[in-house]
C-alpha cells in the first residue's frame, strides 16, 4: 500500500482539539489513518505572524524540522528561537509550546509516532498550564540542556564512501543520508532524516517492516511503489506502508533531496529487504 499527493492538494486546517488553544496555527496532514497508515502522523505545520500554540503534551513522540521563518519552541523549562534547518525530538509526555518569532509565517515538518488517535476514539494530546518566556534565545545545540536539538546545513552530508549514518543500510553510490532523529539520539518510536540522491543515483526495489514518508524539497525523483511509477518534485509527498515494494531514482540532472520519516523505529539489522537478494537470487522454478 502507498499514497502519493502534493501539498497544493492538501487542505491547511487547524487540527482537532487545537481550535481554542492556538491562534494562526494550521497543519497539512499527508500521512494518517485515513491514508492507510497505522504507525505515524506526518504533516507540514504553519504558524502565522503573531501565532501561538499553547502548552501541551502528548502520549506519543514528536519530531520536527524547520522549513521557513522563525519559530520559538519551549520544551520543559527551556525555550529557543528556531530557524530553517533546525530540528529536534520532543519526548513522550514533555510539555511544550510554540510561538511565531518573526514577521512572516513559519513552517515546519512534524512527525508523530505512535500514530495520534482521532478524538472520537481517545485522547492523546493534553493542554497544560504554562508561561512562555520572553527571552528565548537562538538555538545553540550545545546549550540545549540534554534536549535532542540540532541544526543542519548541506556541509554535514556524508561524503562519498563515508560510513552510513543509518543503522542497517550499506551506503549506495550517489546517495547521502543525514540522520536527525533515531535510536542513537534517544528516539523510541521513529526516525527523521534528510536524504540526497545525486544525478544517476538510485536504490533498488525493496520493502520494510515499517512505514516511511517522504517530502520532496528539491529536484526530481522517479518513485516506483507497488508496481506504479510516479515522478515527483518539490512539494510532493509519498507514503509507503509495511511490505510495499518501492524504489527511487534521480529523474533529473541535479541532486534530489527529501525529508524522510520512519515508524515504527527500524530494527538495528535487516531493515531493508531487497528483491535482488531474494527473488533475484532464487528464480521461480518452472
Amino acid at each position: 500500500m502507498h499514497f502519493v499527493s502534493s501539498l497544493s492538494q492538501i487542505a491547511a486546517e487547524t487540527p482537532d482539539g487545537y481550535e481554542t488553544a492556538s491562534r494562526g496555527f494550521t497543519r497539512q496532514t499527508y500521512v494518517d489513518r485515513a491514508k492507510g497508515s497505522v504507525h505515524m502522523g506526518v504533516g507540514i505545520c504553519a504558524l502565522d505572524e503573531g501565532g501561538a500554540i499553547e502548552h501541551h503534551l502528548h502520549s506519543f513522540e514528536e519530531s520536527f524540522y524547520v522549513l521557513e521563518g522563525q519559530v520559538s519552541v519551549q520544551i520543559g523549562d527551556l525555550a529557543f528561537v528556531l530557524r530553517p534547518g533546525d530540528y529536534g525530538l520532543i519526548p513522550t509526555g514533555s510539555a511544550h509550546a510554540w510561538r511565531n518569532a518573526g514577521d512572516a509565517p513559519a513552517r515546519w515538518l512534524e512527525m508523530q509516532a505512535p500514530q495520534p488517535r482521532s478524538l472520537d476514539y481517545g485522547r492523546d494530546t493534553f493542554f497544560v498550564p504554562g508561561e512562555f518566556p520572553a527571552n528565548a534565545q537562538p538555538l545553540d545545540p550545545a546549550a540545549a540542556g540534554g534536549l535532542m536539538l540540532g541544526h543542519f546545513d548541506e556541509s554535514q552530508l556524508p561524503k562519498p564512501g563515508a560510513p552510513s549514518e543509518m543503522e542497517g543500510f550499506d551506503p549506495t553510490t550517489g546517495v547521502a543520508i543525514k540522520m536527525f532523529v533515531d535510536r542513537s539520539s534517544g528516539a523510541l518510536h521513529q526516525s527523521l532524516f534528510l536524504i540526497q540522491y545525486q544525478p544517476g543515483a538510485k536504490i533498488d526495489p525493496h520493502d520494510h517492516t515499517f512505514e516511511e514518508s517522504y517530502y520532496i524539497l528539491s529536484g526530481r525523483v522517479r518513485a516506483l511503489a507497488d508496481g506504479q511509477a510516479h515522478e515527483l518534485g518539490p512539494g510532493d509527498v509519498i507514503w509507503t506502508g509495511v511490505g510495499c515494494i518501492h524504489s527511487f531514482e534521480n529523474a533529473g540532472d541535479e541532486p534530489v533531496t527529501w525529508l524522510e520519516t520512519q515508524a515504527s523505529l527500524p530494527p538495528a539489522k535487516e531493515a531493508f529487504r531487497f528483491e535482488r537478494d531474494w527473488a533475484g537470487k532464487y528464480p521461480q522454478s518452472s
